[in-house]
C-alpha cells in the first residue's frame, strides 16, 4: 500500500516509521523546510548552538515515547530519573524539593508534601483532601468530568484560590499548557492519576541532553528512508480531492497532484479544515475540529558567563518563570565559561505578545531574584522562541477524533486526536501510530472485499 502522510511532526514520523516497518510505502509530505514540527531543533547563528524550538521532557509513564526513541537506539541521549525529584524556587529564591517515595496506594507524594514549604499546612490538608476524593471517585461519578473545568471539580473538593494557584496550577501547567480553569477536569485528573497516583516511578522526568533533531527526527526519518519511505520537504497541501467518500489525491501549493491509495493527516485541526471541500467541513467528525483553539508557549534563551543555576532543572512559583532548564549541564559541557539557560513558559498570556527585548526586561529581574547568583553574571546574549501553535486547549466538552474517518482512505493522527493524553510527545506517538494501524486495517478490508 502506498501511504501520503501529511505532515513529518512526530506524529507523522511515528504512523510513517510504523507503516514503513509493516511493509508499506510511505511518503511523508512536509510544508516546511525541515522535519519535526513542533518537535525540532537547530542551530543558534551567534553561539553555534543546537537549541529547541521548545523545551520539551518526557516522563517514565510516557511508554510510547520511550518506546519510540527505544526503536531509533535514543533513549540514552535523555537524562532521567529513577523517581520524581523536582527542586521548587519561589519569587526570593526559597527552596523546597518535591519527590517521590516508595509508599504504595498513591500516597508517594504524602511525605513530600507534609515537608514542602512553599503551601501551608491548611493548603496541604486541602490537598490531602482531593487526593483522597480522587481515589474514592466511582466510575459513574466520572461522566460528568468530560463537561466542567478541572478548576470547578476542585473547589467542590474544598479547594481554596490560592491552593488552586500555587499547586494544582504548578502541576498541571506544563502538561497541559493552561491553568484549571480552562482545562477539562477529565483531562487533568487524568494527568494528575497517570502520572502522580500509579506508581512511584511514573512522574520520573526525563530531558533530552542533545537537540530533538538529534533525538528523534533525524533518526526517524533515516529510519523510514532505510525502509524505502521518502520525505518531501516544502510540500505544502493547498487541498485535499475527495470523491465517492475516497481522497483521490492532494494538490500541492505548487499545483503539483500527488496520489495514494491512504492519507494520514497529522495536521492541527484548525489547519486540516481547510483543506478539505466546504461541505465536508460540516459533517463529523471534521465539524467537531472548529472547537480546537491553538495554545502558546514562549522559551527564553539565556547565556551568561558564569554558572548561575547549581541544577539540571527546576521549578519556579509566584513568578512567571515557571520552569528553567540547564542545558549547559545537561549537555555535559563545561559551565565555568558559559551556562546557557532555557525558561519555559507555559500558557505565557500576555508575555506573548511583547518583542524579544521586552520579554528578556520583564523575565530576568525575576529569575535574578530567585537565583541571587544571575545578579552577579554578565548575560552574553539572550533569545526568545514562540510557538503560537504548541498545543491545543484542552477545554469542557471538547470532542477528539478516532484515527478512522468516514473517508474511507484518510485517517487522522496528531496529538489532538482521541488517543486520551494532552497534547504531549506521547499522544503525538500514540496518535501516529494509531494512525497507522487503522489504515493498515482498512487495507486488509479492502482487499478481502
Amino acid at each position: 500500500m502506498k501511504v501520503g502522510i501529511i505532515g513529518a511532526g512526530l506524529a507523522g514520523l511515528a504512523a510513517g516509521l510504523d507503516l514503513a516497518d509493516r511493509g508499506h510505502e510511505v511518503e511523508l509530505l512536509e510544508r516546511r523546510p525541515w522535519a519535526g514540527g513542533a518537535t525540532y531543533s537547530f542551530l543558534d547563528n551567534e553561539t553555534g548552538e543546537e537549541i529547541d524550538n521548545g523545551q520539551h521532557l518526557f516522563m517514565e509513564c510516557t511508554t510510547a515515547y520511550r518506546s519510540f526513541l527505544e526503536r531509533l537506539g535514543t533513549l540514552n541521549l535523555a537524562f532521567r530519573q529513577d523517581r520524581l525529584r523536582v527542586s521548587v524556587f519561589d519569587q526570593n529564591g526559597n527552596r523546597s524539593d518535591l519527590w517521590a517515595s516508595n509508599l504504595p496506594f498513591g500516597m508517594h507524594l504524602a511525605p513530600t508534601l507534609f515537608r514542602y514549604h512553599h503551601l501551608s499546612w491548611r493548603q496541604k490538608l486541602e490537598i490531602l483532601r482531593a487526593f483522597l476524593s480522587l481515589r474514592q471517585m466511582q466510575v459513574y461519578q466520572r461522566g460528568r468530568l468530560e463537561n466542567i473545568t478541572f478548576a470547578k471539580w476542585l473547589r467542590e473538593q474544598g479547594q481554596s484560590p490560592a491552593t488552586i494557584r500555587e499547586f494544582w496550577d504548578f502541576l498541571i501547567l506544563p502538561t497541559l499548557n493552561c491553568r484549571a480553569d480552562q482545562a477539562s477536569a477529565s483531562q487533568a485528573i487524568f494527568v494528575l492519576e497517570e502520572g502522580f497516583q500509579k506508581d512511584p516511578q511514573s512522574a520520573a522526568l526525563a530531558v533530552p541532553t542533545v537537540g530533538l533533531s538529534k533525538l528523534h527526527v533525524d533518526p526517524a526519518t533515516r529510519a523510514i528512508q532505510k525502509l524505502g519511505g521518502k520525505i518531501s520537504l516544502r510540500a505544502a497541501i493547498e487541498r485535499l480531492e475527495i470523491e465517492d467518500r475516497r481522497v483521490t489525491g492532494v494538490v500541492l501549493a505548487s499545483n503539483e497532484r500527488r496520489t495514494f491509495d491512504a492519507y494520514v493527516s497529522t495536521l492541527a485541526p484548525w489547519r486540516l479544515l481547510p483543506l478539505l471541500p466546504e461541505k465536508l467541513q460540516e459533517e463529523e467528525p471534521f465539524s467537531q475540529l472548529k472547537a480546537f483553539e491553538p495554545a502558546s508557549i514562549l522559551n527564553l534563551h539565556l547565556w551568561f558567563d558564569r554558572p548561575v543555576a547549581d541544577f539540571n532543572f527546576g521549578a519556579f512559583i509566584h513568578s512567571e518563570v515557571q520552569w528553567v532548564f540547564n542545558r549547559t549541564r545537561l549537555a555535559g559541557k563545561n559551565e565555568n565559561q558559559r551556562q546557557h539557560l532555557v525558561i519555559s513558559i507555559s500558557a505565557p498570556d500576555d508575555l506573548f505578545t511583547l518583542n524579544q527585548e521586552q520579554i528578556c526586561n520583564r523575565v530576568l529581574p525575576q529569575l535574578q531574584q530567585a537565583l541571587p547568583t544571575a545578579q552577579e553574571a554578565t548575560l552574553l546574549r539572550y533569545r526568545v522562541i514562540k510557538e503560537p501553535e504548541a498545543t491545543f486547549l484542552p477545554t469542557p466538552g471538547l470532542r477528539r477524533p478516532n484515527p478512522r474517518t468516514p473517508i474511507q482512505n484518510l485517517f487522522l493522527a496528531g496529538a489532538y486526536t482521541a488517543t486520551g493524553w494532552p497534547a504531549t510527545m506521547e499522544s503525538a506517538v500514540r496518535s501516529g501510530i494509531a494512525a497507522a494501524a487503522a489504515a493498515a486495517a482498512a487495507a486488509v478490508e479492502t482487499n478481502r472485499t
